[in-house]
This record gives structure tokens, C-alpha cells and sequence, in this order.
């Protein structure tokens, strides 16, 4: 009952960026839209301005406060070299980032993507290669490790795969499956509705946590009697991989949100996927060094540690029930 009442609050990831779009829709006059995630409590949205020496809007600015989505028009002369764009919080920003989007009359589109702490943007600079590996990287191992989803599926793979060589292959199964996913999504080659893939994932992690029950259960018999070891048992670095291709999806919807550059695409498509990779490492080194410090620091822990598990998988597998039935609800 704790495990579901707690599973009331926990959720999945907010990868969406705050979207802003400028686009010339004639010779020096400018489109901005907007849209932010419904993340903030009102009154905390940012507001959204183009910025320039030389840019003004077409009408006085008539709202009074931010909203979630909207529009404004700027006519900007001939000197564009400061052209930016600003995004003021009231207060602070709840670790938002940003995906700018500018598009000129005779200029390819341009993509910025930029970390919670830059909130000025400007529109005319080129794409920095040490920038792009900095800026995605960060966003993969910020997506993995704000993804509670993916870490509880790699936390239910931990116990399946145990130590040693068989956990080695059950990361390397799961990373380059995903990894595949993950490209042919990005580029275009294969699209999943997102509602369906976050709802097959989520019910990715039940069927862990009943695998996991199960072997529990049977462990406590396998002494007495010839209880074989499930296929998903025998071989978790296959079970990893095929479900390993379903989470690729979900951290493509993530990197489709945030954009690629079109200059740089291919690079940037590498590093957000390592810094997933490099974000599931730490979790993984983490849990294991807690576990470790644990086990040799109490005869207790040790004595007590699977009853610690079965609970453990119990209580996930209540979240990603909850998980399942929420999403299912959201189509």
C-alpha cells in the first residue's frame, strides 16, 4: 500500500523544452511563436521576446502576464547582428531548456538547442562543434537519470543479470539495442506514436517485476525439487535487447523534442546517445557501490538482503502498473 500511494506522485520524464519559432515572414518583419510545457505554476512562465538594436514589435505588447503559447510580430532593420532571443522568468527556471527554431527567406533553418542556463539565444552565430557535444551530452544524461521509467527497468535488469559477466552483456544488450532504436527514430527511418511506446514501456517494467517474483518464488523450491530457469533467466542480455529496442523510442521522442541541428545533426545524434549511455553507467555504478557498501558494512543487510529484493520489485512493480493504467488513460 506505501509503494502505490507513493506511486501516486512519481512519473516519468518532462524532456519537452521550452519552443520558440522566428520566422521572416517578409523582408525584416518577424513571426515569433511560442510554446512552453505546462510544468510551472501560473504566474512563473517566462516571457519571450526578440531581441535586437534595431527590432521592435509591430504593436504596443498588450498582455500583462506570460502565457503557455502565443505570437508576436517585430520589424527589425537592415543590422540583424545582435538579433536574440530572450527568455525572462520572473522568478528562476525549473531546469528548462530550449529549443529555438529560426528560419529565414533565403537562409537554411537554423536550430538552437540550449541548457537551463542560457536564456539568451542568439539567432546569426554558427553552431559550435565543442558546443553541440556539451549541450547534448548533457541533455542525455540529464534525460536518463530524470527518466524514472528507464532507471527503474535497468534497476529490475541489475537483479536479473546479478554481477559479474552476466550484468556486462545484459548493459552491452541493452545499450546497443536502444542505441539502434534511438538512430532510426531521430532520422526519420521508423515513428512509433509516443503514447503507445511510453505505455509499452511502462508494461515492459510489470513484466520484469513478475519475472523477477516468479524466480523468487521458485527459488525458495529449486532445492526440493527441478525447477528449470525461465528463458528471460537464462539469457537476460536477450531479454535486454528486445526491450532494449522499445526504450530507443522513447528516448527518440525525447531527442525529437529538443531537435537536432541541421549542420550537425549526425553529432549530435551521437553525443545525446552518449550521454545516455554515460548517465546509465552512474546509475548503475552508483546502485552497485551502495549495495556493496551495505552488504559488507551489516550481517543483517546480508542476511535480510533477498527479502529486500522481492519487496523492492514489488513496490516497482506497483509504480509501473500505476504508470501503465495513467498512460493508457492519456491516449
Amino acid at each position: 500500500m506505501l509503494f502505490c500511494l507513493w506511486a501516486v506522485d512519481s512519473h516519468g520524464h518532462e524532456g519537452r523544452p521550452v519552443y520558440v519559432e522566428v520566422t521572416e515572414e517578409a523582408t525584416g518583419e518577424y513571426g515569433v511563436k511560442w510554446k512552453i510545457p505546462p510544468v510551472m505554476s501560473s504566474g512563473q512562465e517566462p516571457r519571450i521576446r526578440l531581441n535586437g538594436s534595431r527590432c521592435q514589435p509591430v504593436r504596443p505588447l498588450s498582455r500583462t502576464s506570460a502565457a503557455l503559447t502565443g505570437y508576436e510580430r517585430y520589424r527589425c532593420r537592415d543590422d540583424l547582428a545582435d538579433l536574440r532571443v530572450e527568455i525572462d522568468y520572473p522568478f528562476s527556471n525549473p531546469a528548462l531548456s530550449s529549443l529555438v527554431i529560426f528560419e529565414r527567406l533565403e537562409s537554411p533553418t537554423k536550430q538552437f538547442f540550449s541548457s537551463p542556463e542560457q536564456t539568451s539565444v542568439a539567432l546569426l552565430t554558427q553552431t559550435d562543434g565543442w558546443e553541440v557535444f556539451s549541450q547534448y551530452t548533457q541533455a542525455g544524461i540529464a534525460h536518463i537519470l530524470k527518466g524514472y521509467d528507464h532507471l527503474a527497468f535497468v534497476l529490475c535488469l541489475m537483479m536479473m543479470a546479478g554481477t559479474g559477466r552476466r550484468l556486462v552483456w545484459t548493459v552491452t544488450g541493452f545499450t546497443l539495442a536502444h542505441s539502434v532504436t534511438l538512430s532510426a527514430a531521430t532520422l526519420d527511418l521508423v515513428r512509433l506514436p509516443t503514447p503507445l511506446v511510453e505505455s509499452l514501456i511502462a508494461l515492459s517494467i510489470l513484466l520484469l517485476t513478475v519475472e523477477l517474483q516468479r524466480h523468487f518464488k521458485n527459488e525458495r523450491v529449486r532445492s526440493l525439487e527441478s525447477v528449470p530457469l525461465s528463458l528471460t533467466w537464462r539469457y537476460p542480455s536477450l531479454c535486454a535487447a528486445l526491450f532494449g529496442l522499445l526504450h530507443g523510442f522513447g528516448f527518440a521522442s525525447v531527442l525529437q523534442d529538443l531537435g537536432l541541428p541541421d549542420d550537425l545533426k549526425l553529432p549530435a545524434l551521437l553525443f545525446f546517445n552518449v550521454g545516455v549511455e554515460l548517465g546509465q553507467l552512474l546509475f548503475i555504478g552508483a546502485a552497485l557501490a551502495v549495495i556493496g557498501i551495505a552488504l559488507n558494512a551489516s550481517s543483517w543487510v546480508r542476511r535480510h538482503f533477498k527479502a529486500a529484493q522481492r519487496w523492492l520489485t514489488f513496490g516497482l512493480g506497483c509504480t509501473s502498473a500505476f504508470w501503465l493504467v495513467e498512460r493508457l488513460m492519456s491516449w
